[in-house]
């Protein structure tokens, strides 16, 4: 009798290191190891011995900071939140896994309708008219199973009123996780290596078919000098 294995998530794959999450993302170390600790309870690891994050992970730690340090989410309201999804809903990653809107002070949800439900207070209804620039970068298509994180490339943009390029994505089901060029499969580490072995913007622009200010600013993000 063949043995059942369990069906593969390439959600949950360990799939990133703690300073790519720290470099990608845009969070202090501080502050990353922070929401690690088993007292806060905010992130659990998809590979805890080796502090290896998946992609439902990069989601948790996109929000976590964007609601902390862009739209001043106190973590007490955060922790609510976080506490009451997994109280009334069957999800191990809550802040990945549902559309959340904040008005600076709170966090809401919108299970069905246009009714939105107060996750700081603990379910109350409340309306927020937007869906905040920070959190639309979050692509989500449940039906196919296909998710894509558009990251800021630069820590400044996170505070900015006004949605900024999206040069970087990532998904699960393009390359493996790696971060590309919004829009294909030419990976960022790809123009990295590239870059190192003495090829100029220019050249990388024409061999790809992309701008060269665009093929900058990817490079700058991976390798940490834009943050």
């Amino acid at each position: 009798m063949p043995i059942k294995h369990p069906l593969f998530d390439p959600l949950e794959v360990p799939n990133y290191g703690f300073q790519e999450a720290v470099r990608y993302l845009h969070v202090p170390n501080g502050t990353l190891r922070y929401w690690l600790r088993p007292s806060v309870n905010l992130l659990i690891p998809a590979d805890p011995a080796r502090n290896l994050f998946s992609f439902k992970n990069l989601i948790e730690c996109y929000v976590l900071e964007g609601l902390r340090a862009t739209h001043g989410v106190h973590l007490t309201a955060i922790r609510r939140a976080v506490e009451y999804l997994t109280k009334n809903y069957p999800s191990r990653h809550p802040l990945a896994d549902y559309e959340l809107r904040t008005d600076g002070s709170h966090l809401y949800f919108s299970d069905q309708g246009e009714s939105l439900t107060n996750l700081s207070l603990g379910g109350q209804l409340g309306i927020v008219p937007i869906l905040n620039t920070y959190l639309r970068r979050i692509e989500r298509d449940l039906s196919r199973g296909q998710w894509i994180l558009y990251p800021f490339t630069r820590a400044e943009y996170m505070q900015s009123p006004s949605d900024k390029p999206k040069v970087v994505s990532i998904s699960p089901n393009v390359c493996y996780g790696q971060p590309v060029l919004r829009g294909t499969r030419i990976t960022i580490a790809t123009l990295v290596s590239r870059r190192f072995g003495g090829d100029s913007d220019e050249v990388l622009a024409k061999s790809y078919g992309r701008p060269a200010t665009e093929i900058a600013e990817a490079i700058s993000w991976e390798t940490g000098k834009a943050a």
